[in-house]
């Protein structure tokens, strides 16, 4: 008998220390996961309107059942620009749905209205969530601006078309990478690769862009459209990196340093041409390039950058697009 009542209590022991308690339960609820999906608290964002250039941001607050994949896609009603922003978070807050004005790529968001989706891809009939913001101020750069094209050729810059190509800013805000103007080149070469090309030179009355000294950190980028003659065996721009090593405001070809990088088109869509400064010394298989200077890349004695589309003459007509141009310190450029 008194084993028999020292073996209930050792029972009713076990069973009083595995008893859940709800209230002390460490980690998420199994409701947080595996519950009936619902929308608890609907999408709120603020206000209607948002000046990214004032440094507003658009925070998406919503409160859901429980942790699920969700997904805000943000897209500009004239540009075209996408912004997606994904989570499982069950709670949606600045901490994890917070937007500063950027696309995930080119091209970028204009003075427009965006149109605002929420879905969750893994619930099943789930609904969509809609909504829209008027985009009053741009996000602003952070990097060292060297064109946008949007102030026309400048008297410095200098230009070569063949006669039968038409090299010229266009400005049209639906089409540009950024802004509303972008560099275009259009025609037929049949007898050669070139094209056409513009040199970018600094400011009237300065022999410089004022970029830092290091190049480990610095990174050149432009935006490229390929829309006819297009693929990685058919069009391409070619750059020129021009710096005055004795510091007299004139390149010498003979005497100094051009870095040359190339870059093919493979899509119709703008790309993001991104590229370390210290990197421009290794042309396309790896290898140091030859120069005529120090050898040296040193961002701060760049003195003109020189884009040249070329295209494949046996393919008929070549058509490109080149905008927004500008060194970004640390990591490339975010549109």
């Amino acid at each position: 008998m008194k084993k028999l009542l020292l073996f209930s209590i050792v029972i009713s022991a076990l069973i009083s220390c595995r008893k859940f308690d709800k209230d002390n339960f460490d980690g998420p609820s199994l409701e947080d996961s595996f519950g009936p999906f619902a929308i608890l608290e609907d999408l709120n964002r603020g206000n209607y309107e948002v000046d990214f250039s004032a440094g507003q941001k658009v925070a998406f607050n919503m409160t859901l059942s429980k942790n699920t994949n969700w997904v805000i896609k943000i897209e500009g009603a004239n540009s075209g620009a996408i912004r997606t922003i994904t989570g499982t978070e069950r709670i949606l807050s600045l901490e994890n749905a917070l937007w500063n004005g950027g696309a995930n790529k080119f091209p970028s968001f204009n003075l427009e209205k965006a149109y605002i989706t929420v879905t969750f891809p893994n619930e099943e009939n789930s609904p969509i969530v809609r909504d829209s913001v008027l985009i009053t101020g741009l996000k602003q750069d952070q990097g060292f601006l060297i064109t946008s094209f949007e102030s026309g050729i400048a008297p410095n810059w200098q230009q070569f078309n063949q006669t039968t190509v038409q090299g010229k800013i266009e400005c049209d805000p639906d089409l540009a990478a950024k802004g509303s103007c972008f560099y275009s080149w259009n025609g037929t070469v049949g007898w050669d690769w070139a094209i056409g090309s513009v040199t970018v030179k600094p400011p009237a009355g300065s022999t410089s862009f004022n970029l830092p000294a290091s190049a480990n950190n610095l990174f050149f980028n432009i935006a490229f459209k390929a829309l006819q003659n297009v693929g990685p065996q058919n069009s391409f721009l070619l750059f020129w990196f021009d710096e005055d090593d004795n510091g007299d405001g004139v390149f010498d070809l003979n005497t100094e340093d051009r870095f040359i990088y190339e870059y093919w088109s493979n899509t119709l869509d703008w790309d993001l041409i991104s590229r370390k400064y210290a990197d421009l010394k290794f042309d396309k298989d790896g290898a140091v390039q030859n120069t005529n200077g120090n050898g040296l890349t040193e961002p701060s004695k760049l003195i003109s950058v020189n884009v040249f589309f070329l295209a494949n003459p046996g393919n008929g007509n070549a058509k490109a697009y080149a905008d927004h141009m500008i060194f970004t310190l640390n990591e490339p450029y975010q549109p």
